[in-house]
């Protein structure tokens, strides 16, 4: 499609996401999301790589603002894509997520694939200030 992907901040009454997508698609980049005030993010990422075991801890190495991070990340199977997607649980007071904050863009690599994600019009602010330990 012609249409970019965008960062879309959005919080219900229990949830919050903070998306990078084409809105209204099922195109998805990369998505963090918590449930409000509980201390903890999720970054979800919906196609990791299709070489990838599903089930398994795998590190995810994610980079920001010249500072590298290992994180344990969970593997399963993308139904819709056939591909591998990885689930990473972080604390809203993540050295990484602090990272974020100011960055330009930010890279994940997951066994040999790497992706690139701009940080323009992220809003982490707003997502760490709701996902926090109330």
């Amino acid at each position: 499609s012609s249409q970019e992907r965008e960062w879309t901040f959005d919080t219900g009454e229990e949830d919050a996401y903070l998306i990078f997508g084409v809105p209204e698609t099922d195109d998805v980049g990369v998505s963090f999301w918590c449930t409000l005030g509980m201390g903890e993010i999720r970054m979800f990422l919906p196609e990791a790589g299709e070489s990838l075991a599903a089930d398994k801890t795998i590190d995810v190495e994610v980079n920001a603002a010249g500072k590298s991070f290992s994180l344990p990340g969970q593997t399963a199977v993308n139904e819709e894509t056939g591909s591998t997607s990885v689930e990473v649980h972080l604390k809203t007071d993540s050295p990484f997520l602090a990272a974020l904050i100011g960055a330009d863009r930010f890279t994940v690599k997951v066994g040999k694939e790497e992706s690139v994600f701009p940080l323009e019009g992220a809003d982490f602010e707003s997502l760490l200030r709701v996902c926090a330990h109330r």
